[in-house]
């Protein structure tokens, strides 16, 4: 991942931005809007550059399109992509308002500073007598740019709100030029996420999904003690930690199940780590949308729900890998695919339609979300935001265990803060 450079600092938070933005960075953000639109590191641009070469004939800018056309008037509802919405939360410092993603492989904490005109950067922030603390983050090359001024502000999350509130200054970017439309709050494990900065061991976030029946289902993001399973049916995993990639977030995924039945051909150690611990693994993002499978893993997925689906595929200007029209069979019906877990007893993450098929209400046709990785990348696997909406997603990096439980109607009631709005949306860039 880029790390912001800081320039012309001194003092005393002027040497705490300074010891921060001097450790080592990881090699990688998964970052992304819908198909990897954003990148934050050369390896993931390797690997947007192959999705736009090999992908895109199948329908992946298509899908992209859509989902930004499918966001009239900033509302979720009318189609299964708008899962695809990230929780996107609107924060006050002082009289000031600004826009961020929540992005858990991402540790960096910057917003745009067109909402902060009135209070930009100053030089008392960096302890400077000549010139704020600049940095630079990211390259417009990858669709990540991002520069401006350093900031050091007083934070409380969940004042307000019944809760224990968590204060405590947190360095982040005020953003003059960037190519992204809104900020991004970083919450993996990197040393300048908000977790790490606040000294925060447990959040969890919440997706809508866009079936919900509820109105007042919505998502939301907790931290600290009130991160905690909301029902009875919670199930839980270790978070594994990868040699090479420390800042992510990464699952052991066991086996996936079709309509109950095992999938039998995936490879034993498809879902593992390589021996040295630099490849592999299934990681986690809440801002790729789509799923990214190993691809023998893949494969095997693909052929099952074929063999279940009793229609034959159709080929579209909008289709991914596999799609149906649903037009001409109006009750198809899809399996229900179930992931399995190391440490998760029976019956493990269950999906449905709206995790792994997106609609195109335009053309009636639905296709499958999720794509096979390419091969000879770092990366094995990686589980999209669109399969875990509608799970309350439970991280307790001190413990090292992901807890997951479906929401059986609205969302955790409690907001990240008393000053923040949470509202999903799908990201538009």
């Amino acid at each position: 991942m880029a790390r912001p450079a800081a320039r012309r600092a001194s003092g005393v938070v002027a040497m705490t931005l300074l010891l921060l933005l001097l450790l080592p960075a990881p090699a990688l953000s998964v970052a992304g809007a819908v198909v990897g639109v954003i990148v934050r590191s050369p390896m993931m641009k390797r690997i947007a550059s192959i999705i736009v070469k090999e992908v895109a004939s199948a329908g992946a800018s298509a899908l992209t399109k859509a989902l930004r056309s499918s966001n009239k008037g900033g509302q979720l509802g009318s189609d299964a992509a708008d899962d695809a919405g990230i929780i996107l939360y609107h924060v006050t410092v002082g009289q000031q308002t600004f826009s961020g993603v929540v992005d858990i492989s991402n540790d960096f904490f910057w917003c745009s500073a067109r909402p902060l005109r009135r209070k930009k950067t100053t030089n008392d922030d960096c302890i400077d007598t000549t010139s704020s603390c600049l940095y630079a983050y990211g390259s417009p090359d990858d669709g990540s740019y991002s520069t401006g001024y350093l900031g050091y502000e007083q934070f409380t999350f969940g004042a307000g709100t019944g809760t224990s509130p968590v204060s405590g200054s947190v360095v982040f970017g005020c953003s003059t030029q960037n190519t992204a439309r809104d900020g991004a709050i970083g919450f993996s494990k990197g040393p300048l996420s908000i977790l790490s900065q606040l000294h925060i061991t447990r959040f969890s976030y919440f997706l809508t999904p866009d079936d919900s029946k509820s109105s007042s289902s919505t998502s939301a993001v907790l931290l600290g003690d009130q991160a905690v399973p909301q029902t009875k049916h919670s199930r839980s995993t270790p978070l594994l930690k990868s040699n090479m990639y420390q800042d992510l977030y990464y699952v052991k995924l066991t086996g996936i199940k079709v309509d109950g039945e095992s999938l039998k051909g995936i490879p034993d150690r498809a879902f593992d780590f390589a021996a040295d611990g630099k490849s592999g693994g299934v990681a986690l993002s809440t801002t790729i949308a789509l799923t990214w499978l190993q691809s023998d893993a893949y494969y095997a997925v693909k052929q099952a729900l074929m063999s279940k689906i009793d229609s034959p595929a159709v080929k579209s200007n909008n289709e991914l890998d596999l799609c149906y029209d649903t037009n001409s069979v109006a009750k198809l019906k899809f399996p229900k695919i179930t992931l399995v877990f190391d440490g998760v007893d029976s019956p493990g993450m269950d999906l449905t339609t709206v995790h792994y098929f997106y609609k195109d209400t335009n053309t009636g046709f639905q296709c499958l979300t999720m794509l096979p990785m390419p091969k000879d990348y770092p990366l094995g696997s990686i589980l999209g935001s669109m399969l875990q909406a509608g799970t309350n997603m439970i991280y307790d990096i001190g413990g090292r265990q992901l807890t997951f439980e479906k929401a059986v109607a609205a969302a955790p009631p409690v907001p990240l803060m008393a000053i923040v709005s949470l509202l999903a949306w799908v990201l538009l860039f």
